[in-house]
């Protein structure tokens, strides 16, 4: 069942998609990291910094965006199978009232209507599992574009602005100057190239 799916979705959400931005980040940077000369490091400063991403995903629009459009899809889903629910509860009850009031014609009558019950029944069950599947892919869809876009932004911005040799990620940093922490400008950065997306267009 998609019980209490608003509760623990966002959490859900927030977790999956940084670490699918984690392990994009580190397949990409393993592959195009080049090391730097000595005459790049400015002062006793090096050219790396890194992003808060728990943080980023809380400040970026486009995160927060992505999180409301999946609790509002677990949202509908979940009204569809309390409708369906409701009236499937209502069926059962009506047919046990029958029965004990020996309300059926003949047995066969009542033995019909046990089946077509059992058939909604399983209909439900089939429901649910689509509108949990579909939630799913949905999920998977807007985790993935999530992850490409920051990605793709990081290095425009590293292009444009930072001109570092390296961005890291503070889930693998043990201890790091906070100075080397750029996840405020990079917020700044990717909230100003977002436009979201119309209704019609969802």
């Amino acid at each position: 069942m998609m019980k209490n799916l608003k509760n623990f979705l966002l959490p859900l959400v927030a977790t999956a998609t940084v670490a699918l931005f984690l392990v994009s980040c580190n397949d990409k940077t393993n592959t195009n990291t080049q090391v730097g000369s000595s005459d790049s490091i400015v002062g006793s400063k090096l050219p790396i910094a890194y992003v808060n991403i728990d943080s980023l995903m809380l400040k970026y629009q486009y995160s927060l965006d992505v999180q409301e459009k999946l609790l509002r899809k677990a949202e509908e889903s979940q009204a569809t199978i309390n409708q369906h629910g409701r009236s499937l509860e209502k069926e059962m009850k009506e047919f046990q009232r029958k029965l004990e009031n020996n309300a059926f014609f003949d047995q066969s009558r009542a033995q019909r209507e046990q089946e077509r019950i059992m058939k909604r029944q399983e209909d439900f069950q089939l429901l649910n599992q689509k509108l949990s599947n579909e939630l799913a892919q949905q999920q998977m869809e807007l985790q993935q574009a999530l992850s490409d876009t920051i990605f793709t932004l990081l290095n425009s911005y590293n292009k444009e602005i930072g001109h570092y040799q390296m961005i890291l990620n503070n889930a693998g940093v043990l201890v790091v100057d906070p100075s080397y922490d750029i996840t405020e400008d990079v917020v700044k950065y990717l909230n100003s190239k977002y436009t979201p997306a119309s209704d019609s267009q969802e």
